[in-house]
């Protein structure tokens, strides 16, 4: 190969290089979930449903459901809280109630759909909420939360799942679960690590709420 040619060759190969570069961060940058793009949605976290929590600590789903309605509620993040018979499986579980009351009060009463999305109120709520990004949590892992992000999904929504702000009867239950979501493309993450997507920078003022939440809710409880 001439000099010449060498040199145009190595022009080439940076540009490829820089444009990949440029795309990849760009793409990125449109697949971040910001507060200005993505809601909380909170799936039956109701009295008999947080007594089948046997997958993780509950102690520390507790405090996780505490941080996330916190940043829906005081931290101006659309957040859905929705239930299902509650008749029989009880009201949404207290440590919501007290942290969003408003959103427990406007909560979606499901009259025993295990999706979500077949509830048609459901269906419209999250519509009206505008947002193509969703932050999904619910009880049980394997069957209500699974059935509504695999229709979520289908419908054109970027999700992630909060891993530990869920839970099941077996650990065997979640991690089948979460491997099946990590497949059809939703993000699989920690209650922290979605937070702090939403909010990377703790120098603002909506940062500065997030920070103290996550000291209050979660990290001081650490171990208790």
């Amino acid at each position: 190969m001439s000099k010449r040619m060498y040199q145009i060759a190595l022009v080439l190969a940076v540009a490829i290089f820089s444009a990949n570069v440029y795309s990849q961060s760009n793409l990125k940058k449109a697949n971040q979930f910001t507060p200005q793009n993505a809601a909380i949605i909170l799936v039956d976290h109701q009295k008999m449903t947080m007594d089948w929590i046997y997958s993780q600590d509950k102690k520390n789903v507790e405090n996780n459901l505490r941080m996330l309605s916190r940043v829906g509620a005081e931290v101006n993040v659309p957040l859905l809280v929705t239930t299902t018979m509650e008749e029989q499986v009880g009201l949404t579980w207290e440590g919501i109630q007290q942290t969003a009351p408003k959103q427990f009060a406007n909560r979606i009463k499901r009259g025993g759909t295990l999706n979500c999305f077949i509830d048609p109120n459901f269906k419209a709520a999250v519509k009206n909420l505008n947002r193509k990004n969703l932050i999904i949590c619910g009880l049980t892992t394997d069957i209500c939360l699974l059935h509504t992000v695999t229709t979520a999904i289908e419908l054109g929504y970027n999700v992630i799942v909060v891993a530990d702000a869920s839970g099941s009867m077996s650990k065997l239950a979640d991690e089948t679960s979460f491997d099946y979501f990590r497949q059809i493309g939703a993000k699989v993450l920690s209650a922290n690590a979605t937070v702090t997507e939403l909010f990377q920078d703790f120098s603002t003022p909506d940062g500065q709420k997030v920070m103290q939440i996550n000291l209050q809710e979660v990290v001081s409880k650490l171990g208790k």
